[in-house]
C-alpha cells in the first residue's frame, strides 16, 4: 500500500467522516482563534520578526489556490486555510506595528510644549490629565516630536479648564513611557507605541492659551465632537449630584474622571465595574430599545407598514442610533467593538439572516483583529468575546430545552410566567457570563468576585428597565429642553445601582485575591472554552479538560519572586514570612500596587513597607534569603570607598543605584546594568538563583527604544544609500 492510500485510509477513517460531516459548517468560527494564532505569535517573538515571516502565509495560499489541498482531502484543505489565516493574522500585527512606529521621548526632558487638547481625563490621584495632539516642543527637531503627548496638572488645576480643540502652551517635564515594573506585567510602553503616545509629562506651570490653528475637514470634525462630549459631560455632572452625575457621564459619554475611589471599588468588588466601560451591554441596550421603539413605531403607521418591512427599517434606525452613539462615547476601543458587533446583528437582520450568531459574532471578531491586532491582548476584548460566545453557544445549545412562549391568556395569568422566564434567562445569562470571564478577569486583576452574580442580578435589571430607557428619552427630550425629570428618574435607578454595589463589595469575602498565574494558563483556558463552545460533537467535551489543566497549573504554579528590583532599582520588595516586604511606604507606588496585587497581597505600600525583611543601614539595604543567598543594595551616589568590592561576595546579590561597572563573585547590578535590564526578578530554588529581566537580553522589538532607534538609522542609511 502506498503512503498516498495509507494517508487517504486514515482520513476515511469513520471517525474523521463522522468529525467532517458534523463539524464541516462550523470550521469558519475557527477563522478568528487563527488569525488570533498568528497575532499572538507576532507579540511573543523575542526579537522584531522580519516581513518574509508574514509572507509564510503564500504556501498554503499556493496550495489552495492549485485545488492540491482540497486532492489531499478534506483535511489538508482545513489545515491550509487554517494556516493561511494565521499568516494573515501575523502579517496583520507586523502591519499594525510598523504604521504606528512614531518618535518618542528618548530620554528626560523639560522644555515648552504646544499642543491641541484632544481629551481631558484624571490620573489614579485625581490630577487633570490632558492628552494633547499637533504637538510642538521647542528644542526638539520635528522628526523628533511625538504624535501625542500625555501631561497630568499638578497643583491648582487652571480656571477655565482648557477644552478639546483648543491650543496651549505649558512648561513641561516629559518623560517615555516606562517599561514593565516587573517580568511578564502590563508592558505600558508597548500600549502607548500602539497608542504613538510619545511622552508622558507633568506640568507645574501657568497654562495659556493659544491662537487656535487651521484644521482639516476630519480634525475639525473630530474636535467638534469632542467638544459636544466635553459640554454633556458637565451638564450631566452639574444637573444630577455628586455620584449620580459621575456614573451618567461615565455610561454615556465615556467620561470616567469624576467617579470617585470608594465608588470605584466598589463596583470592582461587586463585580459591576463592567457597567462603567460603555461596551456591548450598552450598546446592546441602546440600540435594543431604539429597535423596539422604531419598529413598533413604523407598525402603527399605515403607510410604513404597508410599504416598508418594519423589521428591517427599524434596523436601519437602530444602526444609525449605534453610530452616533459610538461617536458620542468618544469611539474608546471597547465601544468599536460593541459597534461592530451590533452591525452585524442589525446587517443580518437587513438580509433576513438570524441576528446573533457565532458564525456573525467569529466575523465580528475577525474584522477588529485585522483592524487592530493588539485587541487581542486587550482584557476588554477577551472578556467580552468570551462572554459573547459563551451566551450565544450556550443559547444555542438549549434551543430546544428552554421554556415554552406562554399560552394566549389574560395578562393576570401570563404576567408570573413572562417574569420567571425572564429571570430564568438573566440567572442563565449571568451563570454564563460569569464562568466565561471569571478566570480571565482573575489572570489580569488578580482577584474575583464570589458574588458578582448576585450583584448584577440584582443590577442589570435596573440598567436595562429603567436607566437605559429613561436615558433614552432624555435624548429625545433635551432638543425642546425638557430632559429634566428624565435625568432626575436616571439618576434614581444609578443610585439604587451603587447602593447594591456597596452591599454586596461590603460583604464579608466579597473579594478574593488571587496569584500571577504563567502565561500558558490563559491561554489553555481559552483554547478549552472554544473547544467546548464551538464544536458540536461530543468530542467538545475535551474543552474542559483542557480548562482544568490550565486551573491545576495556576494552583500549582510556582511560588512569586524572592526578590523584585522596579527600573533602575528605585524600589526593592523581598519576600518575607508576612508577605513581600518593600523599601519604601510611598516611592513607586504603582510599582509597589502591582507587585502585592500580582502576590494576591492585598496589604497597602506603608503596611508592606513596615513588614520584617529588610534591613536598613544608612545608605545600605540588605536582606537574608533563602539557600544562603543575601541582596544588598547601595542606594546613594557616594559610595564609600572599598564597599564595593567589601560586598561583592558569592551568593550575593548586589545592586549599586549608582555605581559604575565592577567585577567580583557576586551578582552585580551598577547604574548601566540596570538600564540595560529594566525591572529584575530573582527566585531561588534551593540554592540556586534564576534571574529574569524585563528586557531580556537580546530581545528588540519596535517599542523598546534602543532597537527602534538602530532600526531608524538603518532606514536612513538606507534610504541616503538608494540616493
Amino acid at each position: 500500500m502506498g503512503r498516498k492510500d495509507r494517508s487517504n485510509k486514515v482520513l476515511n477513517h469513520p471517525v474523521f467522516a463522522a468529525l467532517y460531516r458534523i463539524e464541516s459548517r462550523r470550521f469558519a468560527l475557527w477563522l478568528p482563534v487563527a488569525l488570533g494564532l498568528g497575532i499572538w505569535l507576532y507579540f511573543d517573538a523575542r526579537s522584531e520578526p522580519a516581513w518574509v515571516w508574514a509572507m509564510a502565509g503564500l504556501l498554503p495560499l499556493v496550495l489552495l489556490a492549485g485545488g492540491w489541498a482540497r486532492r489531499l482531502g478534506w483535511a489538508i484543505f482545513a489545515l491550509s486555510w487554517f494556516s493561511l489565516a494565521t499568516a494573515i493574522g501575523f502579517g496583520a500585527a507586523t502591519l499594525s506595528a510598523h504604521l504606528a512606529d512614531a518618535p518618542t521621548i528618548r530620554y528626560p526632558v523639560g522644555e515648552t510644549v504646544d499642543g491641541r487638547v484632544l481629551g481631558i481625563s484624571r490620573s489614579a490621584s485625581g490630577a487633570p490629565r490632558l492628552l494633547l495632539d499637533d504637538v510642538t516642543i521647542h528644542g526638539l527637531e520635528a522628526s523628533e516630536t511625538p504624535v501625542h503627548v500625555r501631561l497630568t496638572i499638578l497643583g491648582d488645576p487652571p480656571d477655565p479648564m482648557p477644552s478639546p480643540g483648543e491650543r496651549i502652551r505649558v512648561y513641561a517635564s516629559l518623560l517615555p513611557a516606562g517599561d514593565p515594573v516587573e517580568p511578564g506585567a502590563f508592558d505600558f510602553r508597548r500600549r502607548a507605541f500602539f497608542e504613538r503616545l510619545g511622552g508622558i509629562g507633568l506640568t507645574r506651570g501657568e497654562v495659556i492659551l493659544l491662537p487656535a490653528g487651521d484644521a482639516g475637514l476630519w480634525d475639525r470634525a473630530r474636535i467638534t465632537l469632542a467638544q459636544v462630549r466635553d459640554r454633556l459631560s458637565r451638564h450631566l455632572r452639574e444637573r444630577l449630584p455628586g455620584r449620580q452625575g459621575a456614573f451618567s457621564a461615565a455610561i454615556i459619554v465615556g467620561d470616567r474622571a469624576d467617579i470617585a475611589d470608594e465608588d470605584a471599588e466598589a463596583l470592582r468588588a461587586s463585580n459591576l465595574a463592567h457597567l462603567l466601560a460603555i461596551s456591548g451591554l450598552h450598546m446592546g441596550m441602546l440600540t435594543g430599545l431604539i429597535y423596539a421603539l422604531a419598529r413598533l413605531v413604523f407598525a402603527l403607521i399605515p403607510w410604513t407598514a404597508y410599504h416598508f418591512s418594519t423589521k428591517k427599517s427599524a434596523a436601519i434606525v437602530a444602526l444609525l442610533a449605534g453610530a452616533g452613539y459610538l461617536a458620542l462615547s468618544g469611539a474608546t476601543v471597547a465601544t468599536q467593538r460593541a459597534f461592530i458587533m451590533v452591525a452585524f446583528a442589525f446587517l443580518a437582520v437587513l438580509v433576513d439572516r438570524p441576528a446573533i450568531t457565532l458564525r456573525g459574532l467569529a466575523l465580528a471578531a475577525a474584522v477588529i483583529l485585522l483592524i487592530r491586532p493588539i485587541s487581542l491582548l486587550d482584557a476588554g476584548f477577551q472578556m467580552s468575546f468570551a462572554a459573547t460566545v459563551a451566551l450565544v453557544a450556550g443559547y444555542e445549545a438549549m434551543r430546544n430545552r428552554t421554556p415554552r412562549r406562554p399560552d394566549a391568556g389574560p395578562a393576570w395569568a401570563i404576567a408570573p410566567r413572562i417574569l420567571a422566564i425572564y429571570f430564568f434567562g438573566l440567572l442563565v445569562s449571568s451563570l454564563l457570563a460569569g464562568l466565561a470571564t471569571a478566570p480571565i478577569a482573575a489572570y489580569h486583576f488578580n482577584r474575583t468576585a464570589p458574588f458578582g452574580m448576585l450583584s448584577n442580578l440584582l443590577a442589570l435589571p435596573v440598567m436595562g428597565f429603567w436607566i437605559a430607557p429613561w436615558a433614552c428619552i432624555a435624548a429625545f427630550l433635551a432638543p425642546f429642553g425638557l430632559s429634566g425629570p428624565a435625568l432626575d428618574a436616571m439618576g434614581a435607578g444609578i443610585e439604587l445601582v451603587l447602593r447594591i454595589a456597596h452591599w454586596v463589595g461590603g460583604l464579608p469575602g466579597a473579594v478574593q485575591p488571587v496569584r500571577a498565574a504563567p502565561g500558558i494558563v490563559l491561554g489553555l483556558i481559552a483554547i478549552g472554552g472554544l473547544w467546548l463552545a464551538l464544536w458540536r460533537g461530543p468530542w467538545r467535551f475535551a474543552g474542559p479538560v483542557a480548562v482544568i489543566a490550565g486551573l491545576t497549573i495556576w494552583i500549582n504554579a510556582p511560588l512569586r519572586p524572592d526578590v523584585l528590583v522596579a527600573p533602575g532599582a528605585r524600589l526593592v520588595g523581598v519576600m518575607g514570612p508576612y508577605g513581600r516586604a518593600l523599601d519604601h511606604e510611598k516611592a513607586q507606588s504603582f510599582a509597589a500596587k502591582t507587585w502585592l496585587r500580582r502576590d494576591g497581597d492585598w496589604a497597602g505600600q506603608k503596611r508592606a513597607a513596615a513588614r520584617a525583611g529588610l534591613k536598613r543601614d544608612g545608605p545600605r539595604l540588605s536582606a537574608k534569603l533563602n539557600g544562603g543567598w543575601h541582596l544588598e543594595v547601595l542606594w546613594r551616589r557616594k559610595i564609600p570607598p572599598g564597599a564595593i568590592e567589601t560586598l561583592c561576595q558569592d551568593q550575593t546579590i548586589l545592586i549599586v543605584r549608582h555605581g559604575p561597572p565592577a567585577d567580583g563573585p557576586c551578582r552585580y547590578f551598577g547604574a548601566r546594568d540596570l538600564k540595560r535590564a529594566g525591572a529584575l526578578a530573582f527566585t531561588i530554588d534551593g540554592n540556586v538563583l534564576t534571574q529574569k529581566s524585563a528586557r531580556e537580553p537580546g530581545a528588540c522589538r519596535l517599542w523598546t527604544p534602543g532597537c527602534r532607534a538602530r532600526a531608524r538609522r538603518y532606514r536612513k542609511r538606507r534610504g541616503q544609500s538608494k540616493r
